[in-house]
């Protein structure tokens, strides 16, 4: 459900509205001045082709360009097996779990991949199959090659027979019950997901929600209709978050946590920021905005002693990775997560030694056309972004290790964790962002 990439097709699609588009490439091609930016600090391999309609785009000036990339990576609600075998099916796309009875709970989310998103990574970066293969332990190579001929037949399958598998992609919704203004059945909902009937029914069930957080501004196809279901319930995401669900008619959101009062810029004078939301959530919630995350701007919450993540972790858990469900488990989503974490998560996938994938690197990287030039949010000239987003983390890291503060992570990509494997798995991940550990604070 990232929309923060947009597919070659939506950007051709948008760049129609501009008629003069490739006159003015062209033109400012004459006019281009070399990229006097400073390169990211680390190799990440070799560099990315874009496809002519993204490098038409990288040309055009901002004001032209911005609009664009948002109409681009507009939000559009995902389809799941309710839209395809019917509300009367027996098809029930929500897994629900009680974390912390009467005070939290997990909703897993099956749907089926954006078409659009796939075309976008593979027009960006090929084909990884080989690449699994490659970088896969011996004792699971026969078992990647298996898993690419099940993804292939997957494919190939009618969207009916997709729809009896239960989908192929799936992500967490975390509610959490606080009490707001004396109402102690107040809730916040962290990634929501798509609401269906049923969803709907018991949400209510379990008190009035009073808050929606979009953790990452990539995460925003759901938001919109989360916005419209409960009317009443205040918005809190990024600012680009805000832009592109505006873009297909949501209302403006109550606050934006990557705007804080000291720095507000003139075009959301009087929209609430990052201190406001903190106010208006009366001390039951910490959020965490980590800050040079340009990519996503994830804010992490922390409520009752757990913290929600997501968008920062690509590698299952130590405890997933050890488990034989990741190694043996049979359903497409297995077989997904295997090709795309031995073809681009591992180690061995790239370079840089981290368990990152490439793009979020290019996306740090102020000298890539990419980061520079197709994101809402660019990363720094000078190269600083990653230097703040280590800062953010060390200081989140730092937090979380104080005795009390959290007991548990729960995360939106991967599977419930203790304190200690989240800060090292984030170290893992993320520790290259300024040269230094994340856990030397």
């Amino acid at each position: 459900m990232i929309t923060m990439i947009p597919s070659a097709s939506s950007l051709t699609t948008a760049l129609q509205t501009v008629a003069v588009g490739v006159v003015i490439y062209f033109w400012m091609r004459r006019r281009s001045k070399p990229n006097e930016a400073k390169p990211l600090h680390v190799d990440y391999g070799e560099a990315t082709t874009f496809p002519f309609p993204m490098q038409v785009i990288a040309s055009l000036p901002e004001w032209i360009r911005i609009p664009l990339m948002v109409k681009g990576s507009k939000p559009s609600l995902p389809r799941d097996g309710i839209d395809v075998l019917g509300q009367d099916s027996e098809c029930d796309p929500y897994e629900k779990s009680v974390i912390l009875p009467g005070k939290i709970w997990s909703v897993r989310y099956s749907y089926f991949s954006s078409p659009e998103l796939k075309n976008a990574m593979k027009s960006l970066f090929g084909s990884n199959n080989a690449a699994a293969i490659t970088n896969a332990p011996d004792h699971l190579k026969e078992t990647l090659e298996k898993d690419i001929i099940v993804a292939e037949k997957y494919e190939a399958l009618s969207e009916k027979e997709r729809a009896e598998l239960g989908g192929d992609m799936k992500q967490d919704m975390f509610i959490a019950k606080i009490n707001i203004d004396g109402d102690e059945n107040a809730l916040l909902i962290y990634n929501p997901v798509r609401l269906h009937p049923q969803m709907m029914e018991y949400i209510n069930s379990l008190g009035h929600v009073k808050f929606i957080v979009s953790g990452s501004s990539s995460h925003t196809n759901c938001l919109p209709d989360a916005a419209k279901q409960f009317p009443n319930a205040k918005i809190i995401c990024a600012s680009a978050a805000d832009l592109k669900c505006q873009g297909v008619g949501m209302r403006a959101a109550d606050f934006l946590y990557d705007v804080v009062r000291d720095e507000v810029p003139a075009r959301y004078s009087g929209r609430g920021t990052y201190e406001d939301a903190l106010e208006a959530l009366q001390g039951q919630v910490r959020l965490f905005h980590i800050r040079g995350d340009v990519c996503t701007q994830a804010l992490f919450v922390l409520v009752h002693k757990h913290l929600f993540e997501v968008d920062l972790l690509y590698a299952p858990t130590d405890e997933k990775l050890s488990g034989k469900d990741f190694e043996t488990g049979n359903s497409i989503q297995h077989s997904t997560q295997r090709i795309f974490f031995y073809s681009l998560i591992t180690r061995k996938a790239h370079p840089i030694g981290y368990l990152a994938p490439k793009y979020r690197c290019l996306m740090m990287d102020p000298t890539s056309l990419l980061a520079s030039k197709l994101m809402i949010d660019a990363p720094k000239s000078d190269g600083s972004s990653s230097i703040d987003m280590a800062a953010s983390l060390r200081y989140v890291i730092k937090e979380l290790c104080q005795d009390g503060v959290c007991d548990q992570v729960l995360s939106a990509h991967s599977v419930a964790m203790s304190r200690a494997c989240f800060c090292q798995r984030m170290d893992d991940t993320w520790g290259w962002l300024d040269g230094m550990s994340l856990l030397k604070l």
